[in-house]
């Protein structure tokens, strides 16, 4: 069978090429040096401890548990635990090299246990002011407030339920590093048992950096979060064993659409200039706000201007597309060629549809065409727009788009109209084939006095 080649980079901690023979290998660091293990154990310490304090991982359907620190709001990653890894219950005395590493281990071993901890408190040195004590709670610690309880229709599912329990483990700093001076292993609530449940509690709930770098390059070719999730579970052998879920991996995808919104606008705007640089006849512009923020954009490209003295006896302008990573509406100006094609004439972006933006859009439509005004436009029927082309556009006939008209027709009168099938069929032919505008209100008044 030919081995997964590549997927190393984005699982760290997942041997997707291993066989069941392979898991005898397990990690073996506990006990080694900070350097091999990620902390230190003194080693007569441990010899007699070993029976008592080793958990070793059942076998169970998952590839790895995924881990991060509270500390930084879920920015600080660590690495997924290999399938085998073999777990120690912490104790006094122990050392590590770093908080965030005693932090890594006890939420390990919360994961194994079945609950979620927190950041109860940390401590500065008064000497150098640096922090020199963190104390990791379960995160049912503290007492409820006594107070009368509240009716509550609907569940809550974000709340946690307080039952002052006394786990924790507490870290003070010991020379270079970090020694364990306080450990308490027994709740005073129920521990949740399931694998596929562990995923749920908070500090638990977090996207390795190795995984998240896989899933932004999914969700950069357009895969939504369910199609993400189902290849995650793929990869770990069931959705269940995935150590997130389908809220988890939007909330991240989201985040990186923000950042990616910030910067495409200055890199669509320099590949503007480029185009422009090497045709002086591409046109573009751009509107910014009080903020210095692009408000409102305009383009047309070359073919678009050479055309457009051909065929300016009837544009169509249309709002009602909206991008949806942007709510801004996009604006296409479409004109009809000699076969009776659709052509582009020129788009915009604006951020919003009142009589101003839309008085710019239409200057820079004119500034691009050399000042050619259209002799007909259709349009939907908003009031900015019909307000615009009569500031703009001069003699000009504006009509109204049929396919919006007979939207109107069906909200107002769909009821009312389907009961008389002769109605509907001179309606439609009132509309279709009225050839000018006198004729048009002639048949329009015989119809409604006909109907009532």
């Amino acid at each position: 069978m030919p081995r997964a080649r590549g997927f190393e980079y984005w699982f760290g901690g997942i041997d997707l090429n291993a066989t069941p023979d392979d898991s005898a290998s397990a990690d073996q660091h506990v006990g080694q040096s900070a350097e091999a293990g990620g902390r230190h154990v003194d080693q007569q310490t441990d010899g007699a401890r070993t029976s008592n304090n080793e958990l070793h991982v059942q076998a169970r359907a998952r590839t790895s548990v995924t881990l991060s620190s509270e500390e930084s709001d879920g920015e600080a990653e660590v690495e997924s635990t290999p399938e085998g890894y073999v777990l120690k219950i912490p104790f006094v005395g122990m050392l590590f090299d770093s908080p965030e590493l005693a932090l890594q281990h006890y939420n390990r071993y919360a994961h194994h246990v079945g609950f979620s901890l927190k950041i109860e408190s940390s401590r500065r040195c008064a000497k150098d002011g640096e922090l020199d004590k963190y104390v990791y709670v379960c995160n049912k610690t503290r007492k409820p407030r006594e107070q009368e309880a509240v009716p509550v229709k609907q569940r809550n599912r974000k709340l946690t339920m307080l039952t002052d329990c006394k786990a924790k483990l507490r870290v003070k700093r010991d020379g270079a590093r970090w020694k364990v001076t306080q450990f308490v292993e027994e709740h005073t609530h129920e521990v949740i048992d399931k694998f596929a449940l562990k995923k749920y509690l908070r500090s638990h709930n977090k996207i390795s950096m190795e995984e998240k770098k896989f899933i932004d390059l999914l969700h950069e070719v357009n895969l939504p979060s369910g199609r993400i999730m189902e290849i995650m579970g793929e990869l770990y052998g069931s959705k269940k064993n995935v150590p997130y879920n389908n809220k988890t991996v939007s909330n991240s995808t989201a985040k990186l659409g923000d950042s990616n919104r910030i910067k495409d606008i200055p890199e669509l705007l320099e590949y503007f200039e480029e185009i422009e640089k090497e045709d002086p006849r591409f046109f573009y512009r751009f509107k910014l706000d009080a903020e210095n923020k692009v408000e409102n954009l305009f383009w047309v490209d070359i073919s678009a201007r050479d055309v457009y003295p051909l065929y300016h006896d009837c544009i169509y302008f249309d709002t009602t597309f909206m991008m949806n990573n942007y709510s801004m509406p996009c604006a296409p100006f479409i004109g009809i060629n000699r076969y009776g094609q659709s052509i582009q004439l020129g788009c915009g972006f604006v951020r919003n549809e009142t009589s101003v933006n839309f008085v710019w859009l239409f200057e820079r439509f004119l500034e691009a065409m050399d000042g050619l005004h259209p002799l007909n436009i259709i349009t939907d029927q908003d009031a900015g727009i019909r307000s615009s082309i009569l500031i703009v556009f001069v003699d000009i006939i504006h009509s109204f788009c049929r396919w919006h008209i007979m939207q109107k027709v069906q909200e107002k009168l769909g009821s009312f109209v389907a009961k008389r099938e002769d109605l509907r069929l001179e309606f439609n032919d009132v509309i279709d084939y009225s050839m000018t505008a006198e004729e048009f209100e002639q048949r329009w008044a015989d119809m409604v006095e006909r109907y009532g």
